[in-house]
Parts: C-alpha cells; structure tokens; sequence
C-alpha cells in the first residue's frame, strides 16, 4: 500500500501493473534518476554518460509544472499542447536545455494530438542527438514526488532512487543553506525518503530500484553493473572514466558546488558526520532523522531504548522553534557570536 502522502500522489494516476513494468520500456521511454540533493546523484549522472548508449540531460524540472495541470496520458488538444510549451520554455531551467525555444514550438506544432511525453520528446531527443545516443534518462532528484505521475506518462519507465544518510546530507545541505533536518517533511532529504518508503509496496515497485549513495563509492563496478541489470543494459567499463565527461556535462553555474566530481572516487565522503558534527548537533540531527535513519538501516550514534525520550523531546522542540532557528541561528554567526555555523 502507498503511504498517506504517496496515495494523495496518485490521485487520478493510472498505475502500469507490476507485470508490464518488470518488462521494461524500449529507447523512447526516458529512464529517471531521483531522490534528495546532495545524495550522489550528478555522480551517477556522470557515471550513466559514460555508458554508450546513455545519455543524461542537465535536470529538466519543469515536467513538475506539467503534471500539475495537464492530462498526464490522454491526448492535448492544440491549446493543451501550447500551454505545456509555454511551461517548458519559460521554466527557469530552460535555458540549461540549450534548444532554441522556437525548434520545441515547431516540433510540437506538427504533432496530431500529442500528449503529454511526446510534447517533451524534442528535448530529449534534441540531447540524445548532440551526444550520439540511444536512450535517455533525467536527473532530476525532485521527481521523486512525481513518480506515480511520471509512470503513467512513460508507462514501464524505470527510476533509480539513489538514498545517502540523512546526516551526511544535512552537513551538505546546511553548508549550501539549503534547508535543514529539523524541518520535517519540508527537508528535502525527509521528503524523498518517506515518499520513496510509500512506493515500495505499491504497484510501482518493480520499476524502482534503490541505491545506497555508500555502496555507489565504495563498489563502483558493482553497482553499475546492478543499475545496468536493472536498466537492461550491458555494463561498459567506460562508464568508470567519468572524469573525462565531468567538465562538459554539469553547468559553470553549478561546478562550485560538485568539486569533489574531478577528483577520484573514494568512500571519503561516507559518515562524515563522524568526523564533522559535535555530540550535541550529531543528537539533534538524529533526533529529527531517527525513525527515517533507523528504517533505513542507518546506525545511530545515540542508539538504544534509553535514548528515545530524549531524542523524541529534541524533535518536538525543534520542530516548534523551527522558525525561531531559522533566524537566530545565520544571525549568531553573522555577529561573530559562533565559530562557525551550526549544523542542524
């Protein structure tokens, strides 16, 4: 069954059964990369174009727009299909898909009553040509919320839901001010994991195949070759040489936060909370993380019955002071009150 939150996520969602989905899709079904930020996904990203028949665009976003407010399957009439144009093509990440806006309106204007995934075919064809490919995927991590919705516009689609611990992901994210883990289900991270928990006994479990940000780092080879069985693709040995794409595939607007993509792969990056939180900020990122931590298999560091109450007391309290926070905390550090930012 689909969670509270994933249910009202496909609501008027046609679900491909779990049979078609095994199946696979052919080379006009776009493959998805998704989950929370800062978890590894440009990593895989730069891994999967290694491959020869793959290719993956910068993150599109805007099919978030388009699932929002049109038929997901069925036909658009000629005002539908303009109006999702126009969506594309005035989305603030259009212009990383680097196509004339103009090429996507002609394209669309000769397609007899196209849906939904034929009006954003042009953009993924328009990659799949510049990079000499077959097939596509979209690493968008934020499409995990969308998963029901995409699954009927691309029935047999397959997603790949790259998980990183909450902990290490909220160290990254508090260093960009991107959010933090005592806001709930509005922390990125929360999000993508409790949604990912409410497809996995649902009809979409067989088109979603979850990957352990560690596993990718500490066993390259392995994992690859388990995302290719999963994507029904031969595992190429190019696909580890993915230095030599970095440069050229992720946007000067966004190399300074992926400097650690021109460097070797190791397992540096895992359970840097260890070494880069104190007691007191490790006990309270755990107290707002702990139920999605431990269903994930992730070990605390303030385990064990004794530590609950205290750990379920710390969440309510953040929780209630979130907005307080919110301002106190970036202004303790601008008056020098604080060596450096807390971490929560």
């Amino acid at each position: 069954m689909l969670s509270e939150s994933a249910s009202r996520q496909t609501e008027n969602v046609v679900l491909v059964e779990p049979a078609a989905s095994a199946a696979g899709a052919g080379d006009d079904v776009p493959f998805f990369i998704v989950g929370s930020g800062r978890s590894g996904t440009t990593l895989l990203r730069l891994f999967l174009c290694g491959h020869s028949r793959l290719h993956v665009p910068p993150e599109t976003h805007f099919i978030e727009a388009l699932v929002t407010r049109l038929p997901l399957a069925a036909p658009l009439t000629p005002a539908q299909a303009a109006e999702a144009v126009a969506v594309i093509v005035g989305h603030p990440h259009w212009k990383f898909m680097e196509m004339p806006a103009e090429a996507l309106r002609e394209a669309v204007a000769h397609m007899p009553a196209p849906t939904l995934a034929d009006v954003v075919a042009p953009v993924y064809r328009h990659h799949l040509a510049r990079a000499g490919k077959p097939r596509c995927g979209d690493k968008t991590p934020d499409y995990i919320t969308i998963v029901p919705e995409l699954a009927a516009m691309y029935p047999g689609a397959r997603f790949i839901h790259l998980i990183r611990d909450g902990r290490d992901v909220t160290i990254s994210m508090n260093e960009l001010g991107w959010g933090h883990a005592y806001h709930g289900e509005q922390f990125e991270w929360t999000r993508a994991i409790r949604r990912g928990f409410g497809y996995r006994d649902s009809a979409l479990a067989p088109q979603i195949l979850e990957v352990r940000y560690e596993d990718l780092v500490r066993d390259v080879a392995g994992t690859l070759r388990r995302i290719c069985d999963f994507l029904g693709e031969e595992f190429e040995p190019a696909m580890l040489e993915r230095q030599q794409t970095g440069d050229t595939l992720v946007a000067p607007e966004w190399r300074h936060i992926h400097g650690k993509l021109a460097k070797p792969v190791t397992a540096d990056a895992v359970a840097t909370w260890r070494r880069k939180l104190s007691a007191a900020e490790c006990f309270l990122i755990e107290a707002s993380l702990r139920r999605d931590l431990e269903r994930l298999g992730y070990r605390l560091r303030f385990a064990g019955a004794l530590w609950r109450p205290p750990l379920a007391v710390a969440a309510a309290l953040l929780r209630a002071a979130a907005p307080l926070l919110d301002r106190l905390l970036p202004a303790l550090h601008r008056r020098g009150y604080l060596r450096r930012p807390i971490c929560l």
